[in-house]
């Protein structure tokens, strides 16, 4: 009878029917807001890896494609212009003043490496600073040859071309001095004329007998000139030339598609390695998997595992369930 009247006690009815539904449902909603707490927090590190990650990677492909270019574009590309000075000689007169031989100039364009590039086609100039004095307006044509010799003095390639100053009226020389009067006055202008003799319009330098010298000569005895100089200009043809005039089309197709075949290589490594790759690596890549069970055997979240207790089925946190017990001991 006392125990009949135990369980229709107040108390134990209140505790069995409202205090224990009340503090599991709440016990409920703290752990399954725990839970969402602890999913959205380790999707936020995951987020920010794999954005960490990926921003590594992009930034790897784009410095190495840029990288990539800039080497094709140093070994591919040979130098525009190499200017070389000519200093001519010759040999003075003993009895008369003047030149008697035909002034001549050595002209060493290399020591050691190759100057030019094999197979580039190449302009040779030769550019005379000549003054616009009776004796060369008088002079006429003359002619200027140059040979070009390997190391240790082999021959190459020679050449001889034509010149002579641009003729001008007396007209026009004086319409010109009267005009350039204060600047010929004053030391910016001179008398005188530029005169570019084309020697090689398309040399193409052996890879045997890479060219190291070059011998000039004015063959006439009476030619005056102030200064001379030797150019050799790159003639750029089909992607050299599309590189040297448009750096900029070129710059940004080359990098393209370095982009792609660098992303391409990347992705095949990345699969191909991806079996030797740690476990935590691939988990962060591939998320975090949750596996949805029976709901009366275990819940798994992650790599932890909650399991029910068959005593109390309120409850999925085992500290939070010893907890509660603990209290209902101290109570009865």
């Amino acid at each position: 009878m006392d125990l009949f009247l135990g369980y229709l006690s107040p108390l134990r009815l209140f505790k069995d029917f409202i205090r224990v539904p009340i503090e599991a449902f709440l016990g409920k909603q703290y752990l399954n807001y725990k839970q969402k707490t602890n999913k959205g927090i380790n999707s936020v590190k995951e987020l920010l890896l794999k954005v960490c990650i990926l921003t590594v990677f992009l930034s790897a492909i784009m410095w190495i494609s840029i990288f990539m270019y800039i080497i094709f574009y140093y070994i591919y590309m040979p130098n525009v212009t190499h200017i070389r000075p000519v200093h001519l000689q010759f040999r003075s007169c003993e009895e008369n003043m003047g030149v008697c031989s035909f002034p001549s100039a050595h002209v060493q364009l290399t020591r050691w490496n190759n100057l030019l590039m094999p197979g580039q086609l190449y302009r040779i100039k030769l550019l005379l600073d000549m003054p616009e004095s009776q004796v060369n307006k008088d002079l006429g044509m003359f002619m200027v040859c140059a040979q070009m010799r390997a190391k240790g003095g082999v021959f190459v390639s020679s050449s001889c071309r034509s010149a002579m100053l641009r003729y001008r009226s007396r007209l026009h020389e004086l319409i010109r001095t009267t005009v350039f009067a204060p600047l010929l006055l004053s030391g910016f202008e001179e008398e005188k004329q530029q005169i570019q003799v084309e020697l090689f319009s398309d040399f193409v330098d052996d890879s045997e007998l890479p060219v190291t010298d070059a011998y000039v000569e004015l063959q006439s005895r009476f030619a005056q000139t102030y200064s001379c100089e030797l150019h050799i200009q790159a003639h750029f043809s089909g992607l050299r030339y599309v590189m040297y005039y448009w750096p900029r089309i070129s710059a940004l197709v080359g990098i393209s598609t370095n982009i792609f075949f660098v992303s391409f290589i990347f992705i095949l490594s990345w699969y191909h390695l991806q079996d030797g790759i740690p476990e935590f690596i691939k988990a962060t890549f591939g998320g975090a998997e949750v596996k949805a069970e029976d709901d009366d055997k275990k819940v798994v979240l992650g790599k932890v595992k909650l399991e029910r207790g068959k005593s109390f089925p309120y409850f999925e946190d085992e500290a939070l369930l010893e907890e509660f017990q603990r209290l209902e001991q101290k109570k009865t």
